[in-house]
Order: structure tokens, then sequence, then C-alpha cells
């Protein structure tokens, strides 16, 4: 069998490059073994173009917040369920030092585009500090996308549910061998378990747990998303998405008694009405030592590319991730510097 694109990982990166190639025509066929449990799956799946404990404006997120509705809005068309949720964030002061400090930003009207001071005041809420509104944000249905592309791929014959054998991967004159396929490129989009990968071991990855419940509470608006520490995305009925937690030491895949104690005190502390935990869930993020995403070539194997990292902004970053990794591959256009591989050049002396 021979394609163009052999694809590693079905998360959110490589579900997003998938349906670039599907747009460009191209040939490609991805190996992903069904789990569950995914970091794609289950994150509430938000984007934001204002981040971070100093509320600032994302790197590139005028493009990237482009990107996310074009792209987003014709994956629903093709998988046909609705995905892409257009929400404010209502998000509660914790201090007058935060309200001052939002302020001071308003002179900058780059910022101020995405920020209402004066949001109509929601209930049920503790709000001591008051709130204030980001726009242009939301949220992707990740786990509706992730398995209904699962779907498409097997019914076109261009998904093999495998674990993945980089033993019975071999590097060719014009591409690489993988039992019986046969590929120009490889690409790989594992996330966090690029950890076990021997040709891209060597990048910084920094894993991180997140701890996330889903609550049943009724009393909450259901058009925008809240966020005090934690956030309340709406999925349906009086069902919310609450996250998530940050831990870098316990890197596995359990739900623990330290994040269900810290995602029940940060709702204690906003919330006037009762919840019921419906579920409770954990994966491992693939964030990095910067916190921005890696795409690129091997700096020793040709046509072995990876786009990886994307850490908790994946929603947003993804499709213009894939769109600049085939710009890369197919019209040697540069990626954008903060984001290439080639940031890490120096570190590929280190691996075997």
């Amino acid at each position: 069998m021979e394609t163009n694109y052999l694809i590693i990982g079905q998360g959110l990166a490589g579900t997003l490059l998938a349906h670039e190639l599907m747009k460009a025509n191209e040939s490609f066929v991805v190996i992903d073994k069904f789990n569950e449990s995914t970091s794609t799956k289950v994150a509430a799946g938000m984007f934001n173009p204002i981040s971070g404990k100093r509320m600032v404006k994302s790197w590139n997120a005028d493009a990237l917040l482009a990107d996310t509705f074009k792209a987003y809005t014709e994956l629903e068309k093709l998988l046909n369920c609705k995905l892409l949720f257009k929400q404010n964030i209502y998000q509660l002061f914790g201090s007058v030092k935060e309200q001052n400090d939002l302020s001071s930003r308003m002179d900058n009207e780059d910022f101020s585009q995405h920020v209402n001071l004066f949001p109509n005041k929601e209930p049920n809420l503790n709000d001591a500090f008051g709130a204030f509104e980001i726009k242009e944000t939301g949220w992707v249905y990740t786990r509706a996308l992730i398995e209904k592309m699962r779907e498409l791929l097997l019914s076109n014959n261009c998904l093999l549910d495998q674990d993945f054998d980089y033993q019975n991967l071999q590097q060719l004159t014009d591409g690489w061998q993988y039992n019986d396929i046969k590929a120009k490129y490889v690409v790989f989009c594992q996330g966090y378990k690029n950890k076990d990968n021997p040709y891209f071991n060597y990048l910084p990855f920094v894993l991180c747990k997140g701890e996330v419940f889903t609550i049943n509470c009724s009393g909450l608006t259901k058009d925008k998303m809240i966020k005090k520490g934690i956030y309340l995305v709406n999925l349906y009925d009086d069902v919310y998405k609450v996250g998530a937690t940050y831990e870098w030491n316990d890197l596995t895949e359990n739900t623990s008694e330290q994040g269900k104690t810290f995602l029940e005190e940060k709702l204690n502390d906003f919330l006037k009405v009762p919840y019921e935990v419906l579920k409770h869930e954990a994966n491992i993020r693939p964030t990095t030592k910067d916190r921005k995403a890696i795409i690129g070539e091997h700096p020793k194997h040709k046509n072995m590319f990876v786009l990886n990292g994307l850490g908790t902004k994946g929603v947003m970053h993804a499709p213009y991730l894939a769109k600049q990794l085939l710009d890369l591959i197919n019209k040697n256009l540069a990626v954008d510097k903060e984001i290439s591989i080639n940031r890490f050049d120096k570190l590929i002396i280190h691996q075997n």
C-alpha cells in the first residue's frame, strides 16, 4: 500500500492534520489505538485570546481565532454534528488588585476589544469583587470531534486501530516503510506519548496531569463559560464540565484525592448553589518548557515530522499548526520561529 502521509496519533493534532489533508485531496493513513480517555476527550476544549495570570493577549491570537472559527465550522459540516460553541467567559475577580490590573490594560485597544468590563450580573455566584467578560471565546466539543472523525476515517479505510511499533518503521531513499505501508512522509502527533518516541524524545516536553469533573448543577448560566481559578462549561441541560488541575509529579492517568479536593474547594468558593459530581477524569497534557507547540522536520531524518506540544491551548492552535506543517512540507515555507522544532536543535546531540 502506498500513501503520501503516515500520521501517528489521532488526537487533536492528528485530527486537524487529517482534515487539512482531506481538503487537499492528499492520501494518508492514520495509526491510532482506541483509548476511551485521552487529554483531548477529557478537556473542555476552551479557546480564549486572553490568557494567563497576567491577563495578556495570546501569541498570534487574531490569526489563531480566524483559523479556529473556519476549521471547526468546516468540521461541523464534514462530520454532521455541532462542535463549535461561541460563548463569552464570565470571569470573577479574586481581588481588588485583579480589578486594577485589568483596568490598567484597557487603554490598549488590541487588548480591550476582547473585554467587557461591565457585564450583566450572573446569579448564584459569590462575586464580592465583581466580574468581567472576555469576548471572542468559546469551546469545541472535542470528544465528539475525535469520535466522529474516527468513524469517518475508519469508513474510508484510512485509520488502523493498533499500537504503533517503532521497530517496524524503516527509512527509504524516498520516504518511509511501515509494515506493508509505504509513505512519503511520516508525522508524529502523539501527545504525551512522545516520551516513548525514540526519534523525538530529545524534545523538552514537560508533562502535566489535569483532572476534571462533570457535574450537575441548576441555577447557573448556560450561554456563558464561568471562570475563577477553574472553569465551568455547560455541556447540556444542567450538566457542566469543571476543571482543571495542574499536577507535574503524579503523571499517571488515574484520578486523585488531591485533585478531587482542589476542584471541590474551588467550586465551593464561588458557587452559591449545590452540585453533584457525576464523573471525575484525568489525563496527561503534552506541554513544553516554553509553553509553545513544536512542529517541523526531524534534524537528522528526512521526511519525518512532528506536530505536538499543543498543551492547554490546543483547540485554538491546532488548525493553524496543521496548515503551517503542510506549508513547510509542500511549499517549503518556514515555520514561525516561536513554534519551530529548530529552536531545539542543540538538544539533538544528546539523542542516542
